[in-house]
């Protein structure tokens, strides 16, 4: 079980930075503002505890034994540290924002989009697409952090067309269909966008990392990777699925007399596409601590 938590801490800071940049991203549905500020909240706790594990890590004492001066050191003396700080200062920095009472948009979402993206883009330092220098090595690390904002658009989107979907309906069972079926629609073009730099971006830091066909079967990490391509596979084929079929049905029920199947089968695909998200994040959890050409 100890073996497990390290990649269990990994999945929740990605899904936790992505859910927050996404939502930014993605605010309607709007997320009660308790819901925002439970989810920075426990975000900024996995934050601190993933830095000081790193820390633990690197030194090998346990957390316990981890002096201030040693803890400044990591923090500013080193690129993982630095970028730990600046993920801890940004989730800090957003409490306030989610805390006010009044309507999200304007210079807040501004700001509140502009952390959280920093926030998510500094695990960039996490993982491979810090590993290089000179301008490959930034060309790599730009690579990186478009990939990680790009995969926080798509999880915010399905999170926020899974609220749409799962809200009680009641007398307002047509207008909420009608705002489902207004997202899901809308998003078409933003979509196409975000696989694209997903694929443009993913394959680019394969190959500079010395990646190949040959490594995909032969080394643990290639292994990893075509498992994560299977699922993202499968979230293309729900992403095409609610495009040509179930989003035009849903219309269908809208515009004529009202079925309830279509909103019923869009909620379950919805779930499904989540539950691959998940999956996705675990292994991506996982990638970012084995070496590609290993």
């Amino acid at each position: 079980m100890a073996e497990l938590s390290p990649y269990a801490l990994r999945l929740a800071l990605y899904l936790l930075l992505m859910l927050l940049f996404g939502r930014m991203l993605f605010v309607r549905p709007r997320l009660p503002r308790g819901v925002s500020l439970a989810l920075a909240l426990i975000a900024l706790a996995v934050v601190v505890t993933d830095a000081i594990t790193r820390l633990s890590g690197v030194l090998g004492i346990a957390p316990a034994d981890i002096d201030p001066a040693t803890a400044h050191w990591f923090l500013t003396g080193t690129p993982v540290g630095e970028a730990g700080l600046l993920r801890t200062v940004a989730v800090l920095a957003m409490l306030p924002l989610l805390a006010s009472a009044t309507p999200l948009g304007g210079p807040r979402r501004v700001a509140l989009l502009a952390l959280s993206g920093m926030a998510l883009a500094s695990l960039s330092w996490n993982g491979h697409a810090a590993a290089g220098d000179g301008f490959g090595g930034r060309m790599r690390l730009v690579a990186g952090i478009v990939h990680l904002l790009a995969a926080g658009a798509w999880v915010g989107a399905i999170a926020a067309f899974l609220q749409l979907a799962l809200r009680p309906q009641g007398l307002r069972l047509r207008e909420r269909t009608r705002e489902l079926w207004q997202a899901a629609h809308g998003f078409a073009l933003p979509g196409t966008i975000i696989v694209a730099l997903l694929a443009m971006t993913g394959t680019y830091t394969y190959v500079d990392l010395g990646g190949s066909l040959q490594t995909l079967t032969g080394a643990a990490h290639g292994r990893w990777l075509l498992l994560k391509l299977a699922l993202v596979g499968g979230m293309l084929g729900l992403a095409a699925l609610h495009r040509w079929r179930l989003v035009p049905a849903l219309a269908v029920s809208i515009r004529g007399g009202w079925q309830p199947r279509p909103l019923r089968s869009l909620r379950q695909s919805l779930a499904c596409e989540s539950l691959l998200a998940l999956l996705v994040l675990a292994c991506v959890a996982v990638l970012g601590t084995l070496d590609p050409l290993a």
